[in-house]
């Protein structure tokens, strides 16, 4: 049995970055799963699931999922359909090829108002008479059933014969469980297409109790694998379940003998890791990486990207003076440095963000240099020099040129000297106060003003 776990969601939601709880599209098909459960209460804004081809009995954990749309159920084993009442959203329900024989299950889904689109084919209750006009009658909202468009006529005559088609229904419901509950009983489990080959089996059963009888010591032996996949039967949840259980028998069978097969070999890990004593770079799981050698000669930084939600738990790293060894989810990484490190004062730190490791390794010699070749300036480097010294030359020359042998002015004729009006202009001199002596037999009346 399959259960709904975490990591198989977050591994069907890689179109989402592995995130869960934003996931709006998740497909689930092929995964023998028995029980819907979790989905309701890890992918809340979940719109469209896939769950078709697997083992599911009932409709259940789902009344949760609000935003609900596309709900793909086809080649189960559902029998009736129930717990979807909640699902507002519904749009289109596909139920192809299940075991659903209560067709009075789906009244249901009248307060499903968006419900537009529905899929029974395949089920038992696809054969009683007036299926698709009780379906129609019972659901009014339905625009399409079965692939094919619902007209108003169709609509108005089922709506009017409501109440006859139901009693109708409800009858063959009752024939067809009388039935199947006769039919197990009487065969135990085990139910023949028709009478043909419940006939030619029982046939076949009887020549063999006569060749024992007679004492027939030479017995052919028998092909279990053969009889399983060739004796008829009908399709039923138990006969799915078995073939099931079947196939997945025969692919561990498959994966056993393989994994017999390959011990005679020599293991891949010593022919890839180790050749003739010297260690070689190995990147199985294709991560990106970056080793910094150059910034500082005494330490060699390396970045390796491992995936972003990888536990750290999960990872198991190895430094040693001449190389580094990460391995992930059975995947290696290996390079080899190109100076001995310290592998004690190594460190290791992973990012909270990006998932990446960074591992920091002291060199063995701290004088060592890189071997790397000296780049050439760029033409950034280049630009700047050149207006550095533009502009060193331009501070230099922020004196005026001045050359006595090429200036053809005399400018010792400027002043003339026979005294004319036209002559050098004078520089203004500040007039000088004369103080008046004051007699002294002057007296001061201050009721006379002061002369302005």
């Amino acid at each position: 049995m399959v259960q709904i776990s975490e990591a198989l969601i977050r591994k069907r939601a890689e179109h989402n970055e592995g995130l869960i709880f934003s996931l709006e599209e998740i497909s689930l098909h092929q995964s023998d799963i028995e029980k819907i459960e979790h989905i309701d209460k890890w992918c809340r804004d979940l719109k469209i699931l896939y769950l078709q081809s697997n083992l599911i009995d009932r409709i259940e954990n789902v009344s949760k999922l609000k935003q609900l749309e596309y709900l793909n159920l086809a080649l189960n084993n559902i029998q009736k359909v129930e717990n979807l009442e909640k699902c507002e959203n519904l749009n289109k329900l596909d139920l192809t090829v299940n075991f659903i024989a209560e067709l009075t299950s789906i009244e249901a889904l009248r307060c499903n108002e968006f419900l537009h689109e529905m899929y029974l084919t395949g089920n038992p209750a696809a054969k009683f008479e007036h299926y698709r006009e009780f379906v129609i009658g019972t659901l009014p909202q339905l625009q399409r059933l079965d692939g094919i468009d619902i007209t108003n006529t169709e609509r108005l005559e089922a709506t009017q014969n409501l109440e006859e088609i139901r009693k109708s229904i409800v009858l063959q419901q009752e024939d067809y469980f009388i039935k199947e509950r006769k039919k197990k009983e009487g065969k135990g489990g085990r139910w023949y297409t028709d009478i043909g080959a419940e006939e030619s089996c029982q046939a076949s059963i009887e020549e063999i109790g006569k060749e024992n009888e007679e004492g027939d010591d030479v017995k052919k032996p028998k092909n279990n694998k053969d009889d399983f996949w060739n004796t008829p039967v009908e399709n039923t949840p138990e006969t799915r379940k078995q073939i099931h259980a079947k196939l997945e028998e025969e692919r561990l069978e498959r994966e056993a003998a393989q994994s017999n097969v390959r011990t005679n070999k020599v293991p891949k890990r010593e022919t890839v890791l180790e050749r003739e004593g010297k260690r070689l770079n190995l990147n199985q799981g294709k991560w990106p990486f970056l080793l910094d050698d150059s910034s500082d000669s005494r330490e060699i930084t390396l970045e390796v990207s491992v995936p972003k939600y990888l536990s750290t738990h999960n990872i198991d790293m190895d430094v040693q003076p001449n190389y580094v060894k990460i391995v992930a989810e059975g995947r290696t990484f290996q390079l080899t440095l190109p100076v001995e490190v310290c592998p004690d004062t190594s460190s290791c730190q992973r990012s909270q963000i990006t998932g990446k490791l960074q591992i920091t390794m002291p060199t063995l010699n701290q004088q060592w240099q890189s071997t790397k070749p000296v780049s050439k300036p760029s033409f950034r480097d280049e630009n700047s020099k050149f207006l550095k010294e533009k502009q060193k030359k331009k501070d230099e020359n922020n004196f005026l040129e001045f050359d006595d042998k090429k200036s053809d002015l005399d400018f010792s004729k400027i002043v003339n000297s026979d005294g004319s009006k036209y002559g050098p202009m004078l520089t203004k001199t500040k007039p000088v106060v004369k103080v008046k002596q004051v007699p002294v037999d002057f007296e001061d009346d201050p009721d006379v003003p002061p002369l302005m």
